[in-house]
C-alpha cells in the first residue's frame, strides 16, 4: 500500500472536487468523448496518470490513458453497426459521491448504448479518483459492478438477434463474429513490422480454435473479448496496440496474471487515504 500522501497535495473544497468529477463524467459520454479523443493527449488527465479498470489491466500515462478511456468508446460509436458486446455511454446518473482534500469516490450509473445489439442498458461503475491542482486526474480505480451479470444478460438478450436457440450458441457466433472483425482490424492496420498473424486465415483460426472466448472478468487476459477490447485502439497506433489483439497479446492479453497476484497489486503511487489519517 501507498504511504500517506505528502502534504503537497491540493487541498479542494467538496464542492470544487464534485465539480471536477461532473466535468470529467461529461466529456466521458458521448459525444463529448470524440472532442477528447482527437486530442490524443487529454488535458483532463495528468501527463503521468495512472488507471485501473478491475476487468481489464491497468494503464499509464496520459496519451494511453485518452486511447482507453475516451477513444474506445468513440471508436464504437463511429462504428454503430460493429458488433460488440462494449457499448457507448450516452448519459450518467451519480449514486453516491464522497471527497476529501484531493480524493473523490463515486458510485455511478451510466446508461450505455449497445447500438449493434439492440440494447440501451444501465451499467454502475464505482470509481476512486484523485486529483493534481490543475484539476487533472492523476490516478483512477475504476469498478464495473456486477460485470459478470451484465454480460449474461447481453447475451441471452441477443438470442433472438442472432436467431439462436440458447446463450451457449450466442457466444458460439459471437467468437466468429468478434474474431472476423478482430482480423479485419489486424488485417488493415498491421502491417509490416506491426504484423501479427501471416494471412487473414491464420488469424481467425487462432482466435476461433487456440484461444477462449472468455469470461466476463477476462477482458486483461489471452481471450477473443480482450482483443474485442483492444482493437478498437489499434487505429491510434498501430505499433503500440497490434501486439495486443495478435498471438502475443502485448502485455494486455495474456495468462501472466493470477487472483491472488491481481488483488494484492499495490499499483499506485498516491495514497487514496489523506495525509495526517
Amino acid at each position: 500500500m501507498p504511504s500517506p500522501s505528502p502534504t503537497n497535495q491540493p487541498h479542494y473544497t467538496f464542492d470544487e472536487l464534485y465539480n471536477l468529477q461532473v466535468k470529467f463524467f461529461d466529456n466521458f459520454i458521448y459525444p463529448a468523448d470524440i472532442t477528447q479523443a482527437k486530442s490524443i493527449n487529454s488535458t483532463l488527465l495528468a501527463e503521468d496518470v495512472q488507471g485501473r479498470i478491475d476487468v481489464t489491466r491497468t494503464f499509464n500515462g496520459r496519451e494511453l490513458n485518452t486511447e482507453y478511456l475516451f477513444g474506445l468508446f468513440a471508436n464504437l460509436a463511429a462504428d454503430p453497426n460493429s458488433i460488440s458486446l462494449l457499448g457507448v455511454p450516452i448519459s450518467y446518473n451519480i449514486l453516491h459521491f464522497a471527497a476529501n482534500e484531493y480524493i473523490t469516490s463515486a458510485a455511478t450509473r451510466f446508461m450505455f448504448n449497445f447500438t449493434s445489439l439492440g440494447l440501451i442498458i444501465p451499467i454502475e461503475i464505482d470509481s476512486w479518483n484523485t486529483w493534481n491542482e490543475a484539476g487533472q486526474v492523476t490516478q483512477y480505480d475504476g469498478s464495473f459492478k456486477y460485470w459478470q451479470w451484465t454480460v449474461d444478460y447481453i447475451i441471452a438478450s441477443s438470442v433472438p438477434l442472432f436467431n439462436a436457440t440458447s446463450p451457449t450458441q450466442v457466444v458460439e457466433i459471437l467468437t466468429r463474429v468478434l474474431a472476423s472483425s478482430i482480423c479485419e482490424t489486424a488485417t488493415t492496420y498491421c502491417n509490416g513490422t506491426n504484423t501479427q498473424y501471416s494471412n487473414l486465415a491464420a488469424c481467425y483460426q487462432y482466435l476461433t480454435q487456440e484461444v477462449r472466448f472468455g469470461e466476463a472478468y477476462e477482458l486483461g487476459r489471452n481471450t477473443v473479448l480482450c482483443r474485442m477490447v483492444h482493437q478498437n485502439m489499434v487505429p491510434f497506433r498501430p505499433s503500440v496496440h497490434c501486439p495486443h489483439i495478435g498471438p502475443s497479446g502485448g502485455g494486455y492479453c495474456t495468462d501472466d496474471t493470477t487472483y491472488i497476484g491481481t488483488v494484492e497489486e499495490n499499483y499506485f503511487k498516491i495514497s487514496f487515504i489523506p495525509y495526517g489519517y
